[in-house]
């Protein structure tokens, strides 16, 4: 339930902004929205990412979000759903996201285990938190203008 209220709230945020959002069937493997304006002419194809009310730990994602895709028509949204006020909402290109990921994980696997100094294993997914996030990450925090931007391109 929490990803699909996640979806909703994208959806509604774009309505707002006179951009027409379509939810894709379940499992999707790539994107969970696609949104077009008015017109039809323009698309772009969103992946949605949510983490909880009681979600401490952040974002955690498949490891398949390492993989760029190369298509300037996608992007990634993550929402912080919120009890008591408005969602947070960070609004990412696609594969910018993805580079953000792999620095994550490539320095979490590369530092030594704490306690016994050695190599740590793989581990089969891969994560995003507050702390892993830049200035330039936090000055994302509901601002839409990467997708509408791309609308008002010629």
């Amino acid at each position: 339930m929490i990803g699909t209220a996640g979806e909703y709230f994208v959806c509604s945020e774009l309505s707002k902004k006179n951009i027409l959002p379509l939810i894709t069937p379940k499992n999707n493997p790539l994107f969970d929205i696609i949104a077009t304006n008015t017109d039809g002419s323009k698309y772009v194809a969103i992946q949605v990412k949510t983490m909880g009310l009681d979600n401490k730990q952040g974002w955690k994602l498949n490891k398949q979000i390492t993989r760029k895709k190369n298509n300037q028509n996608l992007f990634l949204v993550l929402v912080d759903l919120k009890e008591d006020r408005i969602n947070d909402f960070y609004v990412f290109k696609y594969d910018n996201f993805v580079e953000k990921v792999i620095a994550v994980y490539s320095a979490y696997i590369s530092t030594p285990n704490s306690r016994t100094g050695k190599i740590k294993k793989e581990v089969g997914f891969r994560w995003f938190d507050y702390k892993n996030f830049s200035d330039e990450d936090l000055a994302k925090k509901n601002d839409w203008t990467l997708i509408t931007n791309f609308f008002s391109q010629k």
